[in-house]
């Protein structure tokens, strides 16, 4: 049977466990604002293409033409930036389910230390009981099954 300190590490363990899929979660959620920067970055440098394309076009007169080639080139920014919004609600929506899962999961680890806890002082006092005792003798008395890990 573990002692108290080493329940206590498995515990410690299990919590460690579940700050690192917070920490992991963390990380995703990072990457994907890493990712839409970057879209923003590239799509800064596509405007800016086309405003020099449309310096061009004024000149030349073709106006209507550009206004045409702004608009898909608005329709497929706006598309990039609404995929990259849900796929970031869908890991939000992820990471909070993955945190309740967590949570849950450490309270009840926590339950289990504290009866593996009340075990461990009955085995104690049992032990102190009987090394005590005036005759020596083990009592045959059935006893509970008070070793039995909680169900």
């Amino acid at each position: 049977m573990p002692s108290a300190s080493e329940a206590s590490t498995g515990n410690q363990q299990g919590g460690k466990k579940g700050k690192d899929k917070n920490k992991d979660l963390a990380v995703l959620v990072d990457d994907k604002l890493a990712e839409v920067n970057n879209s923003i970055i590239t799509l800064t440098g596509r405007v800016d293409k086309m405003e020099k394309c449309i310096e061009e076009l004024e000149s030349k007169g073709d106006l209507e033409e550009l206004r045409e080639k702004m608009q898909v080139a608005v329709n497929f920014v706006v598309a990039d930036v609404n995929k990259e919004v849900q796929a970031l609600r869908a890991s939000k929506a992820t990471q909070g389910k993955e945190l309740k899962a967590s949570r849950a999961e450490r309270v009840a680890y926590k339950t289990r230390v504290e009866a593996l806890e009340a075990q461990l002082r009955v085995c104690i006092a049992v032990v102190a009981n009987m090394s005590n005792g005036e005759s020596g003798q083990v009592s045959t008395a059935p006893k509970g099954n008070t070793l039995q890990p909680p169900i």
